[in-house]
């Protein structure tokens, strides 16, 4: 369908494109992947003829339809309707229409022979309009527009009318009721939220064409494409299957290359030292220029360097703090009065938690972390942080706040005045901002350096907390694994926002479900695929006629045993807890007694006494916290365990 051959592509010193050569094939599903800014957007341009080649050349299939979705809305349709604006993803159907209204006026007022042959033309355009999909067009891109989250009566409103990331979702409606022969999508999830990622990706796996799809997530590459591209170093290397194939398979080539050039220097090496050493003796000059021609000819192993964003993300051991992090009691929020975004919200997060926020767009997902974060006082109610619990808030624009005109080292400098630079340059080389990177200004940087950045501006003085608002938007691949990696092993607790469902699963232990137009705030006791299994029969298939129905009993009886068998495995986590606990406070009791004792013989130094008071001194108030957080996680599983046997 489309083949490079031999394309060079540079943008002033930068090689993007260096003599690559790959084909998409008709019927493809293709992931494209790679560090930011190595030219995969490029190659969506050279295929729609928006940017040349400098060298080489591009094959198209003839007379195919492409479908593109670009990471920008092009200006000049701000004042038409959304839903006539998504409608214009079919050119060639506002053609063929405008020809049958034309034949359908001449009818009649024509000799018969030319109205034979009008109506033939006119038969074959009909034809052709109903297999290209023009009859149900309007229908098709009123379901594309709500699938990606719009209201019925938002499909009327002028695009202009939309912020960018609304106009965006309009863009990927119109790129899909297009039906092309190739559908090119560069990043297709930004500012996309779960929901509209899950109808994305359901939407896709119904189509029939060609796809070609870049994209930073994960979820999306491994269910929708069968063929890996990687654009690195300048060329494009194809791995026949889905992404976490790709993963591993790009790490063993590297491997194997890696052995291969070890072997070849060694051998290099060893022929180099044979003809410095007898270069100078004559009786062995034959077999000196013998060993030079050797080493002429010997090929070189290149190990290409792993597609990374230089993604890394250190995140160092939080302050202690109490065991309730935050508590929201009976908390509301508006912005105008009488229309709540939330209300009624009791939500208490413990430490060490690992919580993602969820929802459509709008549902005020980003309000709640807000509030949560103490951004915003809520309306009614309180919202009140735990005992020495220090939080970090980092917002979608946190990244884009930071002074363009400093330093990396001066960006972490201002928010610790009091620190050593050796402290701030160890930490910036944490978030890969090693030597000479630690000075480069925020305004040159892509917007992965700015995210992990901000991420280290906040991680200078270590929080407890982190709420993150999409903290992935902008990362890369591989970024994106270095901080789920991160997250998972941090200590801290954690309320996130995200729309990666990979980094959600990977992450998230528990789930807060933010329903749209005030329609509450529910926590689940599960993580993601616990949370879609919970509200899978709430889907829009559900109707209240359901609670009649014979099948009724069972999914009420179902749906029982799931919650019971979660209240269970919450219990066995508590139960393990207060275990553990215990544990910890006899070892703690039983060396109280021991310090106690070492006090009070006579023999103790006074060097040892005081060691042992400044110990006993810590014993004691690590004793109390743990009796507490004892009482505290039996308390809770006595309750648990009442109700999982009312439940049977």
């Amino acid at each position: 369908m489309v083949e490079f051959q031999q394309v060079s592509k540079r943008y002033g010193g930068q090689v993007l494109l260096n003599g690559v050569n790959f084909r998409l094939l008709t019927g493809e599903r293709v992931g494209v992947v790679g560090p930011n800014g190595a030219g995969k957007s490029t190659i969506f341009e050279i295929i729609t003829d928006e940017a040349e080649v400098d060298a080489g050349r591009v094959e198209r299939a003839k007379d195919i339809r492409i479908g593109y979705l670009r990471q920008q809305v092009k200006a000049g349709d701000e004042d038409r309707p959304i839903q006539a604006y998504v409608e214009k993803a079919a050119p060639d159907l506002e053609t063929i229409r405008a020809e049958i209204h034309h034949i359908e006026a001449r009818l009649g007022g024509e000799a018969a022979e030319e109205s034979r042959m009008l109506l033939r033309r006119l038969g074959d355009l009909q034809t052709q309009f109903e297999v290209q999909g023009g009859y149900d067009l309007h229908a098709r891109a009123a379901a594309a527009l709500t699938g990606l989250g719009f209201r019925v009566e938002d499909l009327t409103r002028p695009l202009g009318e939309f912020s960018g990331g609304w106009q965006m979702r309009a863009e990927l409606a119109r790129a899909l009721i297009g039906e092309p022969d190739l559908l090119l999508l560069d990043e297709p999830s930004n500012y996309l939220d779960l929901p509209a990622v899950e109808w994305l990706r359901r939407r896709l796996e119904g189509f029939r064409g060609t796809l070609a799809m870049i994209s930073h997530d994960r979820y999306l590459l491994d269910h929708l494409c069968e063929v890996t591209l990687e654009v690195a170093g300048g060329q494009v290397t194809r791995y026949p299957g889905r992404y976490s194939w790709y993963a591993r398979e790009r790490q063993k080539r590297r491997e194997v290359a890696l052995a291969r050039q070890t072997s070849e220097n060694r051998k290099r090496e060893q022929i180099e030292r044979f003809v410095e050493r007898f270069r100078s003796k004559n009786t062995l000059a034959t077999r000196v220029q013998s060993k030079i021609k050797m080493l002429e000819k010997m090929e070189r192993t290149d190990v290409a360097e792993v597609a990374r964003g230089r993604g890394h993300f250190r995140l160092g051991a939080p302050p202690h703090c109490g065991h309730d992090v935050l508590r929201c009691d009976q908390v509301g929020f508006y912005y105008d009065a009488g229309h709540w975004i939330f209300r009624g919200v009791d939500l208490v997060v413990r430490k060490g938690e690992k919580l993602a926020v969820v929802g459509p767009n709008g549902a005020g997902k980003t309000t709640l972390l807000r509030v949560l974060a103490g951004q915003l006082a809520p309306t009614e109610g309180h919202c009140r942080p735990g005992h020495l619990v220090m939080p970090g808030y980092q917002s979608q624009d946190t990244a884009d706040t930071m002074d363009r005109t400093r330093t990396c080292l001066e960006t972490l400098k201002a928010m610790a005045p009091d620190a050593h630079e050796t402290e701030l340059r160890t930490l910036l080389g944490g978030f890969g901002f090693s030597g000479e990177a630690a000075e480069k200004r925020v305004e040159v940087l892509s917007g992965g350096e700015r995210i992990r950045l901000a991420f280290a501006r906040i991680l200078v003085r270590p929080p407890n907390l982190l709420l993150l608002d999409e903290p992935t938007t902008h990362l890369d691949v591989e970024s994106r694994e270095a901080l789920q990696e991160a997250m998972a092993a941090y200590s801290g607790t954690v309320v996130l926002v995200s729309h990666d469902v990979t980094f959600v699963r990977a992450v998230a232990e528990s789930i807060v479900a933010v329903a749209p137009d005030g329609g509450g705030v529910r926590r689940f006791a599960g993580g993601y695929d616990y949370y879609l299994d919970k509200i899978a029969p709430e889907g829009p298939a559900r109707v209240a006629a359901d609670a009649l129905s014979p099948d009724a009993g069972k999914a009420a009886q179902t749906e029982a045993y799931r919650d019971r068998k979660a209240l269970k495995k919450e219990w066995r986590r508590l139960d393990r807890e207060v275990e553990s606990l215990e544990k910890a406070i006899r070892e703690l009791e039983k060396e109280e007694s021991a310090l106690h004792a070492r006090l009070a013989a006579v023999d103790t130094s006074e060097e040892s006494r005081a060691e042992a008071g400044r110990r006993l001194k810590i014993v004691v108030q690590t004793l109390q916290e743990q009796l507490a957080a004892w009482e505290d996680a039996g308390g809770r599983r006595d309750a648990l365990a009442a109700k999982t046997d009312g439940n049977g």
